[in-house]
């Protein structure tokens, strides 16, 4: 004989395994400071949220329309990076971006 069990699926843990994950890049989560900048001027305040070897998702101080491409300028404790990169989704106060330097920061 056979008994019942009573399973609980939330909606949240199905979605999980519908997913696929497009990504070439493992990321990894920081909270690195930065600067949108667009021709050697500052634009935004940002926070990058996570980062792979190809791009990164950035959150926005500002939540306004930027240009397709542009600098991110990385603020570290002892040094400076500026990165070119170009949107690839834009989702409120968050956006990815790609990479445009293939690695190699400039």
């Amino acid at each position: 004989m056979l008994q019942r069990q009573i399973v609980h699926v939330s909606p949240w843990a199905a979605a999980q395994f519908q997913q696929v994950n497009r990504r070439k890049s493992k990321r990894f989560p920081t909270a690195q400071r930065a600067w949108i900048m667009n021709n050697g001027e500052k634009l935004c305040f940002c926070e990058i949220v996570d980062m792979s070897a190809g791009g990164a998702q950035i959150k926005i101080s500002r939540p306004e329309r930027f240009p397709a491409e542009f600098n991110i300028l990385i603020v570290g404790d002892t040094y400076m990076k500026s990165v070119p990169v170009s949107v690839r989704w834009r989702d409120g106060d968050r956006m990815g971006v790609l990479f445009c330097s293939n690695g190699v920061f400039l």
